[in-house]
Protein backbone atom coordinates (compact mmCIF):
# COMPACT_ATOMS: atom_id res chain seq x y z
CA UNK A 1 0.00 0.00 0.00
CA UNK A 2 2.79 2.24 1.19
CA UNK A 3 4.65 2.10 -2.06
CA UNK A 4 1.80 3.12 -4.36
CA UNK A 5 1.08 6.55 -2.17
CA UNK A 6 2.83 9.54 -3.85
CA UNK A 7 6.46 10.34 -2.79
CA UNK A 8 8.12 13.57 -2.09
CA UNK A 9 11.28 15.35 -0.65
CA UNK A 10 11.89 15.28 2.85
CA UNK A 11 13.16 18.97 2.90
CA UNK A 12 16.48 17.93 3.36
CA UNK A 13 16.53 14.76 6.21
CA UNK A 14 16.64 11.26 5.38
CA UNK A 15 13.94 9.67 3.84
CA UNK A 16 10.60 10.48 2.07
CA UNK A 17 7.40 12.11 3.08
CA UNK A 18 4.31 9.78 1.74
CA UNK A 19 1.29 11.80 0.73
CA UNK A 20 -1.72 10.11 2.55
CA UNK A 21 -5.37 11.00 3.11
CA UNK A 22 -4.08 14.49 2.65
CA UNK A 23 -1.14 14.69 4.76
CA UNK A 24 2.65 14.43 3.84
CA UNK A 25 3.97 11.68 6.60
CA UNK A 26 7.21 10.58 7.13
CA UNK A 27 7.31 6.46 7.52
CA UNK A 28 7.55 5.88 10.52
CA UNK A 29 4.38 8.32 11.28
CA UNK A 30 2.38 6.94 8.59
CA UNK A 31 3.14 3.41 9.31
CA UNK A 32 1.44 4.43 13.64
CA UNK A 33 -1.47 6.15 11.96
CA UNK A 34 -2.24 3.31 9.24
CA UNK A 35 -1.58 0.93 12.00
CA UNK A 36 -4.12 2.73 14.13
CA UNK A 37 -6.78 3.09 11.66
CA UNK A 38 -6.86 -0.74 11.14
CA UNK A 39 -6.61 -1.79 14.47
CA UNK A 40 -8.39 0.50 17.02
CA UNK A 41 -12.32 0.15 17.56
CA UNK A 42 -14.16 2.88 18.86
CA UNK A 43 -15.96 2.15 22.08
CA UNK A 44 -19.14 4.02 23.33
CA UNK A 45 -17.17 5.96 26.42
CA UNK A 46 -14.15 6.99 24.41
CA UNK A 47 -12.95 10.31 24.30
CA UNK A 48 -11.27 11.80 21.35
CA UNK A 49 -9.37 14.88 21.41
CA UNK A 50 -8.19 16.30 18.66
CA UNK A 51 -6.31 19.64 18.34
CA UNK A 52 -3.33 21.07 15.63
CA UNK A 53 0.32 20.93 16.88
CA UNK A 54 1.22 24.38 19.20
CA UNK A 55 -2.28 25.03 20.23
CA UNK A 56 -2.47 23.96 23.79
CA UNK A 57 -2.53 20.23 23.37
CA UNK A 58 -1.02 19.42 26.97
CA UNK A 59 -3.39 22.35 28.45
CA UNK A 60 -6.39 20.61 27.18
CA UNK A 61 -5.23 16.71 28.03
CA UNK A 62 -4.80 18.34 31.77
CA UNK A 63 -7.76 19.70 31.78
CA UNK A 64 -9.92 16.36 30.24
CA UNK A 65 -8.07 14.30 32.49
CA UNK A 66 -8.43 16.44 35.60
CA UNK A 67 -12.39 16.67 34.92
CA UNK A 68 -12.72 12.65 34.24
CA UNK A 69 -10.82 11.45 37.16
CA UNK A 70 -12.10 14.29 39.34
CA UNK A 71 -13.59 11.74 41.46
CA UNK A 72 -10.75 9.15 41.42
CA UNK A 73 -7.90 11.81 43.07
CA UNK A 74 -7.65 14.82 44.87
CA UNK A 75 -5.38 17.91 44.40
CA UNK A 76 -2.56 15.99 46.31
CA UNK A 77 -2.96 12.90 44.45
CA UNK A 78 -3.58 13.37 41.19
CA UNK A 79 -0.89 11.80 38.17
CA UNK A 80 -0.85 15.28 37.24
CA UNK A 81 1.83 16.01 39.72
CA UNK A 82 4.55 13.61 38.75
CA UNK A 83 3.68 12.83 34.86
CA UNK A 84 3.31 15.13 32.13
CA UNK A 85 -0.23 15.39 30.16
CA UNK A 86 0.54 13.35 27.57
CA UNK A 87 1.59 10.75 29.41
CA UNK A 88 -1.62 10.46 31.35
CA UNK A 89 -3.40 11.11 27.71
CA UNK A 90 -0.96 9.82 25.38
CA UNK A 91 -1.35 10.35 21.26
CA UNK A 92 -2.72 6.83 19.94
CA UNK A 93 -0.74 7.42 16.25
CA UNK A 94 2.73 7.41 18.09
CA UNK A 95 2.74 4.31 19.64
CA UNK A 96 5.14 2.11 17.90
CA UNK A 97 2.95 -0.99 19.59
CA UNK A 98 -0.93 -0.70 19.47
CA UNK A 99 -1.19 -3.35 22.78
CA UNK A 100 -0.47 -0.02 25.01
CA UNK A 101 -2.92 1.93 23.64
CA UNK A 102 -5.93 -0.53 23.52
CA UNK A 103 -4.53 -1.73 27.25
CA UNK A 104 -4.74 2.46 28.48
CA UNK A 105 -8.62 2.80 26.68
CA UNK A 106 -9.49 -0.05 27.93
CA UNK A 107 -9.14 0.38 31.50
CA UNK A 108 -10.13 4.17 31.24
Amino acid sequence: MISTLPKGNNWGLSGHLYQYQGFWLTLPFLQRVMLVQQQFQAQPTDIMLCSAPRTGTAWLKSLTFATITRTSYDASTTPLLFKMPHDVVPFMELFKMILPLLCFLNAS
